[in-house]
């Protein structure tokens, strides 16, 4: 009997195609059973085919199912991205920025530094506000080869492999930072602040850095284009501390020359005259604060000498804990002026004009999380009746002072041009230009000042990302970062037995009374005879 032989080689090569062959038979015979009842929609297949959620990889359970939270009746809208020039293209350069604030090459070697001191400028989430702050410390003149983002977010390398979409709270666009020249460090895991500026310690010895500096992302910046500036910034500006034994201290910071005077200095180069100044003073000094510790000039001895910041106390109180311990241990901290940064919780809708771009219109900014119509007309009802009660605010004075610059010719047009949804043009002179810019930086500054309970909500304004990698719940995430907040303003009181931020000014406490001190606040009582 004659036997058939296949070859081994050709089997291999059949069987894929027959089995696809008969499963496709048996679907067909199966759909055509079907649709002898009723013709499957498109989303019927839809349901066929979606990927199973984490409720049905659950295995079963026979306990009650849990009882969720009611939906929230206000989302804020979808964010943005405010620099479409570059997000919205795959070769975009960004724009020059004005001729005056390009820093001159070694720059740090004209005030005999060894090194020009690194800019660390921490990042978990809210891209939109972190864009913002690079792009104007970079128009400002700080060079961007010394700016370095570190990426606290938690994700390892799925930003910079472009996994994580813009809703997503942890987004952050390595390409857009790359295109900008600036440096991008990413942690290893998730940090907090404490940990965080201990991390920035660490990078500091690693790199031989005696100095560095760091910037909250949460600020817009600008150097003294314009010379001295009396605008009142609000609640988030700190009179400068000058030293009274030198007699040009004060005129040089307060008076300092403009962009279009001899002598001008941007920002990065004030700070780097700041840090030969306190060289030469020959002073035992930590910090030198731009705007509290908005940006700041650290001392890495300083805060060796003092062990590091505590990782007990993760967020708020942490820095009262640090400048405290340097103060009892004789190293001094002040407020210095070097430019202008202001706290702000807004955006600009087009960041291209921090370069002064005269076609993008007039600078405006959004709120990335704005309250509820309901919730801010109560809160402006109640604003208005606190000013009623307290006269005008500080803010309200500046703002009716910057109106004062115009005539009145000049305001009815404005109103005009706001009424027939006219652009009003701005103007093609940088410095010009500057002055208006400058201006929707104080107000951003006041907006965010506006209600203490406003001042952080940018936090949450992103609700996006589910399903991407280590996704995290941002209402979940923002709830644990205040309990953390709670928790370590409680650690704060037990490590140094007092409550309140200045234990160097309200206390005698010393280095060594750490952990060791009954509570103040509960003095036993006195007996008497």
């Amino acid at each position: 009997m004659a036997t058939l032989s296949l070859n081994p080689r050709l089997f291999r090569v059949l069987l894929p195609a027959v089995a696809i062959l008969v499963f496709t038979s048996l679907a067909l015979v199966s759909f055509t059973a079907y649709s002898h009842d009723v013709v499957p929609s498109f989303q019927d297949l839809k349901e066929l085919i979606k990927p199973d959620s984490p409720a049905d990889r659950r295995p079963p359970t026979d306990r009650p199912p849990p009882r969720y939270k009611p939906t929230p009746s206000w989302l804020p809208p979808p964010i943005k991205d405010p620099f479409p020039l570059l997000s919205n293209s795959f070769d975009a350069k960004p724009p020059s920025i004005p001729s005056y604030n390009i820093p001159r090459p070694n720059l740090h070697k004209e005030y005999n530094l060894t090194a020009a001191p690194p800019l660390f400028m921490g990042f978990t989430r809210q891209w939109p506000m972190l864009l913002q702050c690079v792009v104007s410390y970079i128009t400002a003149g700080w060079p961007p080869s010394q700016i370095y983002v570190v990426e606290n977010t938690g994700v390892h390398f799925y930003n910079k492999a472009g996994k994580l979409s813009l809703q997503n709270p942890f987004y952050v666009n390595h390409t857009t930072l790359n295109r900008l020249g600036v440096q991008v460090i990413t942690t290893p895991v998730l940090l907090t602040f404490s940990q965080l500026q201990n991390f920035f310690l660490d990078i500091a010895y690693q790199r031989g850095y005696e100095y560095y500096m760091y910037s909250h992302q949460d600020v817009v910046v600008f150097s003294f284009e314009d010379g001295a500036d009396d605008l009142e910034r609000g609640e988030g500006d700190r009179p400068p501390e000058v030293y009274d034994d030198d007699p040009d201290d004060r005129d040089r910071m307060l008076n300092p020359p403009s962009a279009k005077d001899p002598g001008y200095k941007t920002l990065y180069e004030n700070c780097l005259a700041e840090l030969r100044y306190v060289l030469d003073r020959g002073e035992r000094w930590a910090f030198r604060w731009f705007q509290y510790d908005y940006l700041t000039l650290v001392n890495r001895e300083a805060v060796d000498a003092v062990g590091g910041w505590d990782v007990m106390i993760p967020y708020y109180t942490s820095d009262c804990d640090m400048n405290s311990r340097l103060a009892m241990d004789g190293w001094t901290v002040r407020h210095r002026r070097a430019g202008w940064i202001n706290d702000a919780s807004s955006v600009m809708e087009d960041l291209s004009v921090f370069y002064r771009d005269p076609k993008v219109g007039r600078p405006r900014f959004v709120d990335p999380n704005p309250l509820s119509p309901e919730e801010e007309e109560q809160r402006a009802e109640e604003r208005k009746k606190k000013e009623e009660e307290e006269a005008a605010t500080k803010a309200e004075e500046e703002q009716q002072k910057a109106g004062e610059d115009e005539t009145p010719i000049q305001a009815t047009e404005r109103r005009k041009a706001k009424r027939d949804g006219k652009e009003e043009e701005m103007p093609s002179d940088p410095l010009e230009y500057f002055r208006i810019l400058n201006k929707v930086g104080v107000e951003m500054g006041l907006y965010k000042y506006r209600d203490a309970g406003v001042r952080n909500t940018w936090h949450k304004s992103q609700r996006g990302g589910q399903g991407e990698p280590f996704y995290y719940d941002p209402e979940g995430f923002d709830a644990g970062f205040n309990e953390q907040i709670a928790a370590g303003r409680r650690i704060f009181e037990e490590k140094w037995g007092h409550r309140g931020c200045n234990l160097f000014g309200d206390t005698a406490l010393n280095l060594e009374d750490q952990w060791r001190v009954e509570h103040d606040w509960e003095q036993p009582e006195e007996t008497g005879e």
